[in-house]
């Protein structure tokens, strides 16, 4: 290592490649990072997308039954103005409200397990995307941590080699102090 002293410091080589090394280390470390978090909103927005269209399914599903319910209302109804007589209207009422009675038994069951199914499903898809994400980030701390201990030894070998240049450089001014001036020395 040659410091170089004066109006003209320089960083000694040894402390700027570790310089260097670290700034790439640290680059690295960033894209990295980004790279990991442009890949958890991607995933997340795939994720939130299926969940939309899980639950834009069981909406439709909804409204189909509820078409369907009150297309069977109006059948009814107009089954009643054909009606001939008070008994015929009471058959008709009794048919349509067990008919309608077992057809709602039948759709909340349906709805309900399709709401069942839609909320395991997605907090299945949501776990295992935050597992994902856990693993990602313990990653990247066990990288962050390799690249400090890095630094960190770089930067402990440098500090010898500065203590050793040191005190090789201060035992030559010692050695040139004891000495008699020599005019055919250089210096």
């Amino acid at each position: 290592m040659t410091p170089k002293f004066g109006p003209d410091l320089e960083l000694p080589t040894e402390l700027k490649a570790i310089a260097e090394k670290n700034v790439a280390q640290a680059r690295q470390a960033f894209d990295t990072l980004f790279d990991a978090a442009r890949t958890a909103v991607g995933e997340s927005e795939g994720r939130l997308e299926e969940v939309r269209s899980n639950m834009k399914g069981l909406r439709q599903k909804t409204l189909g039954l509820v078409e369907t319910n009150i297309n069977a209302g109006f059948d009814f109804l107009n089954k009643l103005v054909q009606a001939k007589s008070p008994q015929e209207v009471l058959a008709l009422q009794s048919e349509f409200l067990t008919r309608q009675m077992q057809a709602l038994s039948e759709q909340a069951a349906s709805l309900g397990s399709d709401a069942r199914s839609l909320g395991e499903s997605t907090v299945r898809s949501l776990d295992e995307h935050a597992k994902a994400l856990a693993e990602r980030v313990k990653a990247l701390g066990t990288l962050a941590t390799q690249h400090a201990q890095s630094a960190a030894a770089d930067a402990q070998a440098a500090g010898k080699a500065a203590q050793s240049d040191v005190q090789a450089t201060a035992e030559h001014a010692a050695e040139n102090i004891q000495q008699p001036y020599n005019p055919n020395q250089t210096y």
